[in-house]
């Protein structure tokens, strides 16, 4: 294996080519995404085929409790990482990345541990607790894989890391689609998740070079001043992923079955494009931790350009899932969940305002204001419930919907104000936005042709776009980064 040489990461992060190589980056990481779920929806109804309703029940079941725990011992963990590391020199780096993987071989086992008792305790059958087990000691080593991928995000180099993601999925379905044609019972399926990781690790050391390779580091000192750091960032993650699960719950408690079922359908949608946002805007992070300290010039230009794409973008995405709600409803649920149409278009107001909170709150780790990030989320959190407990008890699953979108834009608007109070001179000029709103209000009027919302749909994204682009309203560094442009890079102000 090819050792490497140590990378310049200022001069990575500080070049001219660094705004585009995000842009693509990102566009990478959420390609990969993509690629990855399309992966699980093709080989899923093989899987609940071949396990039945019952087995297939309880395999949810574990990976629900591994996910929330590796999910927990994660919080804060990668994004306080990479903040560090980028202003670290070569040795500083290789302490910390040593320090990282010590704190996930002990915070993640502890966590798996608590998350087998649970299992134990609340009755759980054994092939829940003996799956627990064995899809834990697959957590271990996927969070193990996620922690060598960061270096390589911190240098932009977004294929690699995509690779390793995609390689871990990739090997899942392999497993889980030649189990099923061996007929395999439940358990094996669990052991999938122990290979899978081992992959990604693999794939993570080959992208990394000898010379890269870590050794965990258990230093208590240097650990508690990083959990100190991280833990409020890890905190307001837990919330921001759990305010609107909230509404589900509410939903059980004081709506139908059938209102609740509703619901759950047009978040899962919604949930899986919250990815989006994470993966496209993640990808500008490093730039912009970066820039705190070495160029605030160009981490407010940053910030302006992110603001532009992430509304543009996110408003697109909206504007699909509010024109096309029912024959996307249809494919993903079938007519038994066509009711939930109308909620998934009230929501899709939340999916557009999840790409401007990505914005806040990533600017706000990258200025370290943990405490406005804690108190922006757990205002949002206090919204959905007020609004969940107001509005489902009248309107079920489109009440859901609403206090969903009204929490996320709440949301988005106090984390870019606190973020402006903080930090005067990152306040956004916002003179794109009514341009953007204007298109997407255009574009609604294709709901009124006849045909298919399928077709309406298409039709109401084209206009979208070419009113944005007519606008000026579309970010020049989006179409630099288009590969066949071949345009210069932003300057130096640029991201």
């Amino acid at each position: 294996m090819r050792a490497r040489e140590e990378p310049d990461l200022d001069g990575t992060l500080t070049s001219p080519e660094a705004g585009n190589r995000a842009i693509r980056g990102g566009a990478i990481r959420v390609a990969g995404y993509g690629a990855g779920l399309l992966l699980t929806a093709l080989v899923t109804p093989f899987l609940l085929r071949h396990l039945g309703v019952a087995e297939f029940g309880q395999y949810t079941t574990v990976i629900a409790i591994v996910t929330m725990v590796q999910g927990f011992t994660d919080a804060g963990l990668t994004i306080v990482g990479q903040r560090i590391y980028v202003h670290a020199d070569a040795a500083g780096r290789r302490r910390l990345m040593g320090d990282l993987l010590g704190m996930r071989l002990v915070l993640t086992p502890v966590g798996i541990v608590l998350g087998v008792l649970f299992s134990v305790v609340a009755g759980y059958p054994n092939a829940i607790v003996s799956g627990t087990i064995v899809a834990g000691i697959g957590t271990i080593f996927a969070v193990l894989a996620a922690a060598l991928a960061m270096p390589l995000g911190a240098e932009l180099r977004f294929g690699a890391v995509t690779a390793i993601d995609f390689s871990r999925q990739l090997a899942i379905v392999v497993g889980i689609t030649v189990l099923v044609i061996a007929g395999a019972g439940l358990l094996p399926f669990f052991f999938v998740y122990i290979v899978a990781g081992l992959v990604a690790i693999a794939v993570a050391l080959a992208c990394l070079g000898t010379s890269s390779w870590f050794m965990p580091r258990f230093d208590l000192r240097d650990s508690i001043a990083f959990l100190r750091e991280a833990l409020p960032v890890g905190l307001s993650l837990v919330v921001n992923t759990s305010y609107v699960r909230a509404l589900i719950v509410i939903c059980s408690l004081l709506a139908t079955e059938e209102q609740t079922g509703l619901f759950s359908a047009s978040y899962r949608i919604s949930e899986i494009l919250l990815g989006v946002p994470q993966m496209m805007l993640g990808a500008a992070f490093p730039i912009l931790a970066h820039a705190h300290a070495a160029d605030r010039d160009r981490l407010a230009y940053a910030l302006q350009r992110m603001g532009e794409a992430a509304l543009l973008v996110g408003v697109a995405v909206g504007l699909v899932l509010a024109v096309g709600a029912v024959p996307i409803i249809a494919v993903l649920g079938g007519s038994e969940f066509g009711g939930a149409a109308d909620a998934l278009r009230i929501q899709s107001v939340a999916i557009a305002g999840a790409f401007m909170t990505q914005v806040g709150t990533t600017a706000l780790i990258a200025v370290h204001r943990q405490r406005e990030l804690l108190l922006v989320n757990l205002f949002a959190l206090v919204v959905v419930v007020v609004l969940g407990v107001t509005l489902i008890p009248a309107w079920g699953a489109d009440g859901a919907a609403l206090a969903a979108s009204i929490g996320e834009v709440a949301l988005a608007v106090v984390a870019l104000t606190l973020l402006s109070r903080a930090e005067p001179e990152l306040r956004p000029r916002l003179m794109y936005v009514p341009k953007l709103l204007a298109a997407s209000g255009v574009a609604m009027l294709c709901l009124l042709l006849p045909g298919s919302d399928a077709i309406a749909a298409v039709a109401a994204l084209a206009v979208y776009l070419s009113l944005a682009w007519l606008l000026r309203a579309v970010p020049d560094e989006l179409l630099a980064a288009l590969p066949r442009r071949g345009r210069a890079g932003a300057p130096h102000a640029g991201p």
